[in-house]
């Protein structure tokens, strides 16, 4: 497939960018520092790697015709208005360059999936910090657009430490992916908030996982074609990360 990729030097895109090459993609890595990638793939450039220099806000929609699929890893939800103003900026280049049902994948954060069996987003339940609003935002844009879009919602993000995907990871469609605990029925917002806390290290997966969802359903009009997928580690696995917004 042909991939438009964005942020490629970031700790998700870079790990995107690598397998989709390994993977035998041909990758089109947009960035404003080219010297930056290529201290990351090293030299010769793999034959399947072009490489396009210019900026988010007045470049992409040229570029990006002609791909088969587009992956946005630039941006970051602790940059509010910025971030949400990159993504749409995003999505109407990707409607302009790839047409009404062109794919794209956004990230986006376990904070906007559902819990099981109700219509309440993560972001809404007590002491869950509102930083993550972004990524609601940015929901909303995506589901306003005609485009084929998917959301890859995970917990925090840490390196695999030994650079490889986890594998056996629990997927989910809109909502948490996993089962909520039977005691939220009882104490419904305050439970649930506790319940997310907990779940939190179950939720912290790899960037080589979230390149390797990714890259595993490029294809238009999939499972996850227009939805939110959450992402877990195997029953059972846990992970850690410090500096998590609380």
């Amino acid at each position: 497939m042909k991939i438009f990729l964005l942020g490629a030097t970031g700790n998700s895109g870079r790990r995107i960018l690598g397998l989709a090459l390994r993977r035998a993609h041909e990758v089109t890595a947009f960035v404003r520092d080219e010297s930056k990638l290529l201290s990351l793939v090293g030299r010769p450039i793999p034959p399947n790697l072009h490489v396009s220099i210019g900026d988010i806000s007045s470049d992409i929609a040229r570029v990006m015709v002609g791909h088969d699929v587009a992956i946005n890893a630039a941006g970051s939800v602790t940059e509010g208005s910025g971030f949400t103003q990159l993504v749409q900026t995003v999505i109407d280049a990707t409607i302009i360059s790839l047409g009404e049902g062109g794919r794209l994948w956004q990230f986006g954060g376990a904070a906007i999936l559902d819990v099981p069996g109700t219509h309440i987003m993560g972001v809404d339940l007590p002491k869950v910090p509102k930083v993550y609003e972004a990524h609601r935002t940015n929901l909303d844009a995506l589901r306003r657009s005609p485009l084929d879009w998917s959301m890859l919602c995970p917990g925090p993000m840490i390196p695999s430490e030994n650079y490889k995907p986890t594998g056996e990871l629990r997927l989910s469609v809109d909502e948490w992916p996993m089962t909520r605990p039977a005691y939220t029925y009882v104490l419904p917002r305050l439970a649930l908030a506790f319940a997310f806390k907990q779940k939190v290290s179950e939720l912290t997966i790899s960037y080589e996982d979230a390149a390797e969802v990714i890259l595993d359903n490029l294809s238009k009009g999939g499972r996850f074609s227009r939805r939110r997928v959450g992402v877990a580690l195997p029953p059972g696995r846990r992970n850690y990360k410090d500096d998590v917004p609380r």
